[in-house]
């Protein structure tokens, strides 16, 4: 029965004679990945269909505790951003892309205008 010996703290580019044991040493190449795409995933079908909430940020300026405490409708905020600069799009905690706002039959709507 043959043992599987691991060598650490070694590059492993470095040549099998710097990494000699007294054993025969065979360079084995990477594993390739289990998936190379999600849609390879058993679950795929399931996973695809989950409803996600993507979220467009816009940083305020000046907004305090007793401006959020003080809410009332019709108030107007100023924003930290330009209007021509994009606004960050989110899923989660990760950013996805960046976006413009823009109106589309009488409602509120997101151009995503480029991805990360």
């Amino acid at each position: 029965m043959e043992k599987a010996i691991a060598i650490t703290g070694m590059s492993p580019d470095a040549p099998v004679s710097a990494m000699s044991t007294g054993l025969d040493l065979v360079r084995m190449p990477p594993a390739a990945p289990w998936m190379s795409r999600i849609e390879e995933h058993p679950a795929w079908e399931i996973l695809s269909a989950m409803r996600m909430r993507i979220r467009a940020e816009v940083p305020l300026s000046r907004f305090t505790v007793r401006d959020l405490l003080a809410l009332a409708e019709g108030q107007v905020f100023e924003t930290m951003a330009p209007d021509t600069e994009d606004v960050p799009v989110k899923v989660g905690q990760v950013q996805m892309g960046w976006s413009e706002f823009e109106v589309v039959d009488q409602r509120m709507a997101l151009r995503l205008t480029r991805l990360e």
